[in-house]
């Protein structure tokens, strides 16, 4: 039976101390949105997207890659997934397994290094999800990232990529800046600081090709807009135009790349 809403936490427990001390740690407000409330955020968001893409995961072997403060890895445990989660951020796996014990759901979450083989055995997951996590991966190691994604699945398992900042975005969507998609990385030195983009959909093609291949379609990525956001405008109109023209999944196309996969 799937849930009508998340677990209670117990605010007073010890995992929710836990859970405030480690946010602390890592400089982060246990209050704020995206840290104590972000598995209210994603239930909103990534679990509709998993209902309009048809993705079931109660009673199957899930890694989530990236799992940050655990949002998204509390809404896998709580459809019921045997929930495996993994940061290259040595503060997030604390904060994201007392995400999950706060609110009395297991999983095992862990530490890898960026490059690092996954340490989990092939064939040992029938779905990955890639939740706002690909556009971090430093460029030279995207290709291998995916092949490990690929190395981990079970034949005919999927990938969910989802939340994934576009480089095609006028508007870079995590950062907020206007065109920094665009401007050649020479110019971060300007910044003193490298400036956050998005992944270019041709690269993470690239990686893709060969190992997995589009599943989802316009059906679903079209679903999962009315479902999270309601009526659909014309820009999402305009996406789902360009994915029937180009034959590929509008999610290519959007600001936040989405696409299910399956493994070849």
């Amino acid at each position: 039976m799937i849930p009508a809403a998340l677990p209670p936490v117990d605010l007073a427990g010890p995992a929710q101390h836990r859970f405030e001390d480690a946010t602390r740690a890592a400089g982060m407000d246990p209050d704020d949105r995206w840290a104590g409330g972000y598995a209210a955020y994603e239930w909103n968001h990534v679990r509709p997207a998993l209902h309009a893409y048809a993705i079931g995961v109660a009673g199957r072997d899930v890694l989530e890659l990236g799992c940050n403060v655990g949002g998204s890895a509390v809404v896998l445990a709580a459809l019921g997934a045997r929930l495996k989660g993994v940061d290259v951020d040595p503060l997030m796996p604390p904060i994201a397994a007392a995400n999950l014990e706060r609110h009395g759901l297991p999983g095992d979450i862990g530490l890898v290094g960026a490059g690092a083989p996954l340490p989990f055995a092939d064939a040992s997951f029938d779905l990955v999800l890639a939740n706002s996590v690909l556009e971090y991966v430093e460029p030279s190691l995207l290709d291998h990232g995916i092949a490990e994604l690929h190395r981990v699945l079970r034949p005919r398992g999927h990938l969910f990529i989802c939340g994934t900042a576009s480089r095609l975005a006028l508007r870079e969507r995590h950062s907020g800046r206007w065109l920094v998609n665009f401007l050649p990385r020479a110019l971060d030195q300007l910044a003193g600081k490298p400036l956050q983009r998005g992944l270019p959909p041709w690269r993470l093609a690239r990686c893709l090709s060969g190992r997995f291949v589009e599943v989802g379609g316009a059906g679903g990525w079209l679903a999962a807009r009315r479902a999270i956001h309601g009526d659909v405008g014309p820009p999402v109109r305009a996406y789902a135009a360009l994915g029937r023209v180009a034959s590929r999944a509008p999610g290519w196309f959007a600001p936040y790349i989405e696409l299910l996969l399956e493994r070849t």
